[in-house]
């Protein structure tokens, strides 16, 4: 007889249903101990029949140990985080974590509320991309808890802890490349924010490479914003308009980039027809954006599964971090940028 919904399911009424020893049971709930699929499979149908679900809390209660981690990121909405969501998830459900996310935005207020919260709500560990402006004491709560943690995308000054991202010098650095190629002297960026990494190193990538190439032609203007397609547009609107001379832009990310496009057809400009447009991130959309989106690939499918990994090292008492990983980008060329001037060959730095 099933249970009423009225009643908790135990582990001795799922041992009775499935004939085996509670201890069994226990060992199946907790994916642990030695046992034949068979036997396997056999406990699991009868907790389905009989409506079993796991109680985490009360798991928590016995064992000392949360099943839950923390992440923390700047926009769910923005695609590059769903990409990196889906594979840090993927990896976490294998040894039984789940994650819980919340939005913080640029506030850093907003961040030291929801690293309050995820702790209060007892997680395990913490992944946090930081906002603009996060310094080590901004993560203190977490580092004097002992809590294991990772930061991803951006990384803070100063904090010795496991970082997972790109390699932004480098990715900036290809997009220069590629545009000096081209013959591209009147150069437009609509950076990210100053306060942090990935807006400094993005940017200060980008002016490094154009002034290592030594050509008194070149002109660089800048301008930057927080990243949004709105900022996007506005910014380009502002580039094209004061500097009109201007016949590509780099943008800190593809969402800049798409905002981009729609500032600059405003002003009568056509991307990838007389002048050329480069993003950063390489997110789904972009390679059926109109014009297909020249940008720069930085893996958030593969960080989301380096995240998990390194969570899941510091869990298990296997880490040996801090581990830093900047993964090399690649330049995916695509028609955003196919205009170009006479071509000149760009120095390499």
């Amino acid at each position: 007889m099933k249970p009423t919904r009225a009643s908790r399911i135990t582990i001795a009424d799922i041992a009775k249903k499935a004939d085996v020893s509670s201890a069994t049971v226990s060992n199946v709930i907790n994916d642990t101990g030695r046992m034949t699929e068979e036997t396997r499979n056999k406990v699991r149908a009868a907790m389905n029949e009989l409506g079993f679900v796991k109680d985490y809390t009360a798991a928590r209660l016995r064992t000392g140990r949360s099943k839950l981690i923390g992440v923390l990121i700047q926009n769910i909405a923005n695609p590059f985080y769903g990409e990196f969501s889906a594979t840090f998830e993927a990896e976490l459900s294998k040894h039984g974590y789940l994650p819980i996310m919340a939005n913080i935005g640029e506030s850093l207020d907003r961040q030291a509320a929801m690293i309050d919260e995820v702790i209060a709500h007892g997680v395990a560990g913490i992944a946090i991309s930081p906002v603009a402006g996060t310094t080590p004491a901004a993560l203190e709560n977490i580092v004097s808890r002992g809590l294991p943690f990772v930061t991803f995308v951006r990384e803070v000054n100063g904090m010795h802890c496991d970082f997972f991202g790109a390699d932004d010098h480098h990715g900036a650095h290809l997009a220069a490349q590629h545009l000096l190629a081209k013959g591209h002297r009147k150069l437009g960026v609509i950076g990210g924010l100053a306060s942090t990494s990935t807006g400094e190193h993005r940017l200060s990538a980008f002016m490094e490479t154009v002034n290592h190439n030594h050509d008194s032609a070149i002109e660089l203007f800048t301008r930057r914003c927080t990243p949004s397609r709105d900022n996007g547009r506005n910014a380009a609107i502002e580039l094209i308009t004061e500097h009109p001379e201007i016949t590509a832009i780099f943008c800190h990310n593809d969402i800049i980039a798409m905002g981009a496009t729609a500032g600059l057809k405003s002003q009568g400009r056509e991307v990838g027809k007389d002048i050329a447009l480069v993003g950063f991130d390489n997110l789904p959309e972009a390679e059926v954006w109109n014009p297909p989106l020249t940008t720069i690939e930085m893996f958030p499918k593969s960080i989301g599964t380096e995240v998990a990994r390194a969570l899941l090292a510091q869990l298990d008492g296997r880490h040996v971090g801090p581990l830093v990983n900047r993964r090399p980008p690649v330049l995916i060329e695509r028609d955003s940028s196919r205009f170009q001037l006479e071509p000149q060959k760009a120095s390499v730095s």
